[in-house]
């Protein structure tokens, strides 16, 4: 076992996740990444972790929102431009908006991301993260969304996930920062938060620790298949051996299971962050605004803003436009951040599955490579539970949790 080797390729979440665990079990592990640790989704997504979540593919979800599509400054944005791949999988998107698949994927959405939420109170001790547990507070302007948030909380209370209902009154009163009026909200106690890129990097550093090999700047270029497995990982010219491959790259996942015959259709789906002083008293929960789709969570000295997709291809271009997005949605609750000052303004590419779910599984040929991508806005959440499958799997060859539906073969 000792003997044992294998190439985790990404070194987001998912990718360090897996080196860790698989270290762990005294497996040889090298990471490769194209370029930094945690330079990625890692590095600024929003922070939250929610266990309990609803998958982005519901029913009628894209005719609500057909008026935003192509606008720029809307919180979904899709770039004019001819894209097969992407008409193709907003085709297989509105196949999956149904009432069944709805509660399929929450169901499985739900049992990872419980799991998950376990791992984050187990590592935050060990790798010394500022992971804590405060809770989730979505906050709703109007009647009508308040009702669609109480009804997404019945069906996650189905699956686990308690929540409280809060008037207007009573959401002033859990969180005296905002100056607003509201209508109601829903408390979820068991969602967390931390500083995501913290996270991932002190993660890194335990699994070198474990005995792992972390190599930066390392773009995998090829991966040489004889007799049904992968014989070696090819990174900017130098051959590694392998026993093992886990594919864990993100949004660019499929350009490298293209080379073994597999399609995934992961689209890149861009996200925005702005970190920002603000004036005067800070949230003390992570914060959803319903309406605005904006995600607000208290970093250190700051509160980070997050949010809005946007599918416009393989580029990280900041749109000052939806940068404005995040800034103006947030003031009509924190009139304050109008003097605020802009610290960090951020985007980067989340690996988008047309049916909510992620792409966790075992490649059928070659035999020896996994895929462990497309998590979309739940990369941080699950990542540490499906880093720890992954390696149960290359480790037992069963994992704890029945990933059959998340296989890749399944599109």
């Amino acid at each position: 076992m000792s003997e044992s080797h294998a190439v985790v390729i990404g070194g987001g979440v998912v990718g360090v996740a897996t080196a860790y665990y698989l270290s762990r079990q005294g497996w040889q592990v090298t990471l490769l990444e194209q370029n930094e640790i945690a330079s990625g989704c890692s590095q600024g997504n929003a922070g939250q972790v929610t266990p309990g979540h609803l998958p982005l593919p519901q029913p009628g979800v894209l005719a609500r929102n057909l008026r935003w599509l192509l606008k720029p400054t809307s919180p979904l944005f899709v770039a004019p431009r001819w894209d097969l791949g992407l008409v193709r999988w907003m085709l297989r998107f509105q196949q999956a908006s149904n009432d069944a698949h709805l509660r399929f994927a929450t169901h499985m959405l739900c049992r990872l991301g419980a799991a998950s939420r376990r791992l984050f109170e187990e590592l935050s001790p060990t790798i010394g993260s500022a992971y804590c547990c405060p809770g989730r507070l979505e906050i709703c302007r109007s009647r009508h969304s308040y009702a669609a948030a109480r009804a997404e909380a019945d069906l996650l209370q189905q699956f686990g996930f308690s929540s409280r209902r809060l008037d207007g009154a009573a959401v002033c009163e859990m969180e005296p920062a905002l100056e607003a009026e509201v209508a109601g909200g829903i408390y979820y106690p068991d969602s967390g938060y931390c500083n995501p890129a913290e996270f991932v990097r002190r993660l890194a550093d335990a699994a070198v620790g474990e005995g792992a090999r972390v190599q930066t700047g390392r773009r995998v270029t090829g991966l040489g298949v004889e007799n049904g497995r992968v014989r070696d990982v090819v990174a900017q010219g130098e051959s590694m051996a392998a026993d093992a491959v886990v594919l864990a790259g993100g949004s660019w996942t499929p350009q490298l299971a293209r080379q073994l015959g597999l399609r995934l259709p992961i689209q890149p789906g861009k996200g925005y962050h702005l970190d920002m002083t603000l004036p005067g008293r800070r949230p003390a929960v992570p914060l959803v605004l319903v309406e605005e789709k904006i995600f607000v969570t208290p970093l250190d000295d700051l509160i980070r803003l997050a949010g809005t997709m946007e599918f416009s291809g393989f580029n990280l271009k900041l749109r000052a436009a939806r940068l404005e997005l995040l800034k103006r949605g947030a003031q009509q609750f924190f009139p304050a951040l109008r003097h605020g000052e802009v610290r960090s303004e951020w985007c980067h590419l989340r690996p988008m599955t047309p049916d909510g779910l992620p792409v966790i599984g075992r490649v059928g040929r070659p035999d020896n490579v996994w895929i462990a991508a497309g998590h979309g806005m739940l990369g941080l959440t699950q990542g540490p539970i499906t880093g720890k499958l992954v390696a149960e799997w290359i480790v037992s060859g069963r994992p704890s949790i029945d990933l059959s539906p998340l296989r890749p073969d399944r599109f």
